[in-house]
């Protein structure tokens, strides 16, 4: 990956296979936290690659899975569905392919830099196909190889605590400590 440098809309689909050459953990847990405006929830989500099911579990009581071919949703039901669709943002940063921000057709942003920031960490910035001062950011942990923050618009979402290769609990009774003061970035 180079670093430091702009890149071209050309260099989006060897950006996108070096983040998942680093970032594409078969089996992922994490706990974090999403904040769109003024509101946040905290989150745990869970992922299986190979098993191409996940579920996420939210502090507003919300459970959300796809298993076996079928995507649940609470108050909707469950619909067939392909796996990685339905997915919400805070599952696709454990599963980077479906990120939309990789300048494939009908995406609205595309990488333009990387940066090496502190000891582990790639930051990410990403801009918008149609207005070059819209961008966004996210920043790759290389030691886990897993998107640990993303800031889009006026939406921040942080992985507080991420394991790599434990199998799926299934869990839904998840307890979320209180948030009291600002995440500290551990890059």
């Amino acid at each position: 990956m180079e670093f430091d440098t702009l890149l071209p809309r050309s260099a989006s689909a060897g950006v996108l296979a070096e983040v998942l050459q680093i970032a594409s953990p078969d089996r992922v847990r994490a706990i974090g936290v999403s904040q769109h405006g003024d509101h946040h929830f905290q989150f745990q989500a869970e992922l299986d690659v190979d098993a191409h099911e996940w579920q996420m579990v939210t502090s507003l009581g919300k459970v959300y899975t796809y298993r076996d071919g079928t995507l649940t949703v609470p108050h909707d039901g469950s619909l067939a569905a392909e796996f990685g669709r339905g997915m919400f943002h805070e599952m696709r940063m454990l599963y980077p392919e479906r990120l939309l921000l990789w300048g494939r057709p009908r995406e609205s942003f595309y990488p333009i830099l990387a940066q090496e920031i502190g000891s582990h960490s790639i930051l990410l910035t990403f801009e918008h196909t149609e207005d070059p001062a819209f961008r966004s950011t996210m920043v790759i942990d290389r030691r886990l190889g897993v998107f640990r923050k993303t800031a889009m618009l006026n939406d921040l979402t942080i992985l507080t605590d991420v394991q790599i290769d434990q199998p799926m609990t299934w869990a839904t009774d998840v307890e979320f400590a209180p948030i009291t003061d600002w995440i500290r970035p551990d890059y």
